[in-house]
């Protein structure tokens, strides 16, 4: 079961719904996470009042379905309930609540780990800190969370091997989610979907690999809700020539249908990932970043900077995002819809 609510929990209330009729539970293991006064950064004058969560409907409670199913399924569980608020919350107030019941204790205390290292690393959350001293900042992912969820060999859902450069990594995933979940309504037009779509999703970073690039992986989680049916992700330099070599292969030899870059937008010296795409592009559509771009600046006005095109090298479709997971799934978010009329426009297809 999974919740996404304002209202606070209580913890043994909750417990009691869980188990009710159940008999052959032999125990509960519990996880509630709470607003701490720590920044992340550990700044000793820089005391947390509280948080404000945010979330994408239906994408998130996509991400956390499947991570329920598999939970549910790997250690044999009776029941799940992971209960997560969103909103503006206080010092010490309640944040998440995993249960896990089981026949065995080991695998309500495995089974309730799990969800949780899965969660932190993986559902498109957004935190926002607000400090004593007035200011706001947005959290990045911790340290602690991505090394809690090394554990778990198939966190990337695939296993990541190496190719190339030696700081560039691909994964592939064929998974799907049990139960799909979708792009917020509002972005939504005709009930368009990505159905039997292939995605490249293309980090550009200098310090990033797989397993600390969470924008991939919240891109992924993304697409698999709209139904794409593969997806190939890839780690990159910021290398302009390799960047535009990556491009080619995937359009001409790979032949996918969708291309998504996260990184590599902003006025940085090293910020070459639209010239590089523009390198390998013929027909761009100025209209995906102008409406990413305005999308951006009602949550950011730092989405100024963003330098991103969309264009098309054949029949695949190239979009540059934004390097933040945030940013990321945002403006993805905003075109998602408008992405399989384009690639039907770009095959001959009318305006229909």
């Amino acid at each position: 079961m999974i919740r996404i609510q304002q209202e606070d929990f209580f913890i043994q209330e909750e417990m009691a719904q869980l188990r009710r009729g159940i008999h052959r539970v032999g125990g509960l293991v519990s996880f509630v996470g709470t607003v701490r006064d720590l920044a992340q950064d550990h700044h000793a004058d820089d005391a947390v009042v509280a948080l404000n969560l945010e979330h994408y409907p239906g994408m998130t409670e996509g991400q956390l379905e499947k991570i329920e199913t598999q939970a549910l399924a790997r250690f044999n569980l009776e029941k799940l309930l992971v209960v997560h608020r969103v909103g503006r919350l206080a010092l010490d107030e309640n944040i998440v609540l995993v249960i896990a019941a089981a026949a065995h204790r080991a695998a309500a205390f495995d089974g309730c780990r799990y969800v949780i290292d899965y969660l932190k690393i993986l559902a498109p959350f957004w935190k926002k800190e607000i400090l004593a001293s007035g200011e706001e900042r947005w959290i990045h992912t911790c340290p602690g969370c991505v090394a809690a969820a090394t554990q778990w060999k198939d966190l990337s859902m695939g296993q990541p091997h190496s190719h190339g450069h030696p700081c560039s990594q691909d994964k592939v995933s064929g998974m799907k989610p049990p139960s799909v979940g979708k792009i917020p309504d509002n972005h939504k037009d005709k009930g368009d979907d990505w159905a039997g779509l292939t995605v490249g999703i293309l980090t550009l970073s200098d310090s990033r690999d797989l397993a600390s690039d969470r924008s991939g992986d919240g891109l992924e989680a993304a697409v698999n809700t709209l139904g794409a049916l593969k997806i190939v992700r890839r780690v990159l330099r910021d290398d302009r020539e390799d960047i535009a070599a990556l491009l080619r292969d995937w359009s001409d030899v790979a032949r996918m249908d969708v291309i998504l870059t996260t990184g590599g937008t902003g006025p940085g010296p090293r910020d070459v990932t639209p010239e590089a795409t523009r390198m390998v592009t013929q027909r761009e559509l100025p209209g995906f970043s102008e409406i990413m771009r305005r999308e951006g600046l009602n949550q950011v006005r730092s989405a100024v900077l963003t330098r991103g095109i969309t264009a098309f090298r054949g029949h695949t479709l190239i979009i540059n995002l934004p390097g933040s997971t945030r940013g990321a799934l945002h403006s993805l978010g905003v075109v998602a819809d408008l992405v399989p009329h384009a690639l039907a426009m770009a095959k001959g297809g009318g305006h229909g």
